[in-house]
């Protein structure tokens, strides 16, 4: 098989799309910015818009019909981590993978410096670090942005827009969490981390209406953590090994100008496990998160439509 939008892992039997998955058609940000299920929407090339704005139901289905005979689907957390261990190998790169740095979230770019600094809500102290156009290089010229530093990578995997992935945390009785509520949840059909955590009065518990999960091959899952247990390193316990998140430890938490960062000793990259409010995977960081993106950085969210993140799509060709 061969396919000029995806590469071959070895010996993981799948392919990956070689960049974020882009809105065909879309002439800017916001029109990218779509909430919808339309897999003739998809589109794997460099230097056009990531779709963004879809909650990960959307994302999964989408991905799941664009080529069935292929078994396309939304990449699994698992995935990103067998991409994140090759890049470190001696088939990779074996460095850090160089931001994509590109404010419209534009695929195929690269930060012409590492960053040095990080984003807080609270400033942002270096265009070095994001969203500057005299400081990025646009594919197929910026291949340090590439996992194995050449074109032959994948690339947006570092930055760019988050990249939701299919792992998701189950509640106390093993099944999967929708999201947080009725309000901000993947529209899966499953249980809310928390119903009452919102001025939403529907009394809704649980997610009906939505789509039921696919086929268990298709997502990871991990096992209950409540939200009062954030931060305090218990939760990274329930990693699956080889998904590139618990493996990162030793974990710090650091304040950065009064705002607290949890990062891993892995290239100090984002680290932010999942809980019972927010379930499901975030992974590569954004691009103005300058140097908590990367390859390592894995966070969390409530599955919703998100207007800084994406999706990848892979291939499990028999």
């Amino acid at each position: 098989m061969t396919h000029p939008a995806f590469l071959s892992i070895p010996s993981t039997g799948f392919w990956v799309g070689k960049f974020e998955t882009g809105y065909n058609g879309a002439n800017g940000t916001t029109e990218a910015e779509q909430n919808v299920h339309d897999s003739s929407k998809i589109i794997v090339k460099p230097n056009v818009y990531s779709w963004r704005g879809i909650q990960v139901a959307n994302a999964f289905y989408t991905s799941y019909d664009y080529q069935r005979d292929l078994d396309s689907h939304m990449m699994k957390n698992t995935e990103w981590g067998a991409v994140a261990y090759l890049q470190h190998s001696v088939y990779g790169s074996a460095t850090s993978v160089r931001l994509n740095n590109n404010s419209d979230y534009i695929t195929g770019y690269q930060a012409n410096n590492e960053p040095s600094c990080v984003y807080t809500d609270i400033n942002e102290e270096c265009n070095i670090c994001c969203n500057d156009g005299t400081r990025n290089t646009a594919y197929p010229n910026g291949l340090l942005a590439s996992t194995t530093a050449n074109i032959s990578g994948i690339f947006d995997m570092s930055g760019g827009a988050f990249e939701y992935v299919m792992g998701v945390m189950l509640d106390e009785n093993g099944n999967p969490i929708s999201g947080l509520n009725s309000m901000s949840n993947s529209r899966f059909n499953g249980t809310f981390g928390c119903p009452t955590c919102s001025e939403d009065d529907s009394g809704l518990t649980e997610c009906t209406d939505g789509y039921d999960l696919p086929a268990r091959i298709y997502y990871d899952t991990y096992l209950y953590s409540n939200k009062t247990t954030v931060y305090s390193r218990v939760e990274y316990k329930n990693r699956i090994l080889g998904d590139a998140t618990g493996e990162m430890g030793s974990f710090f938490s650091l304040i950065y100008n009064n705002s607290k960062r949890n990062i891993g000793s892995w290239y100090n990259d984002n680290a932010y496990f999942l809980n019972s409010y927010t379930p499901w995977f975030l992974r590569g960081g954004v691009a103005k998160h300058g140097t908590d993106a990367g390859m390592f950085s894995f966070e969390y969210h409530y599955g919703v439509e998100n207007v800084t993140g994406t999706f990848r799509i892979v291939l499990s060709p028999i």
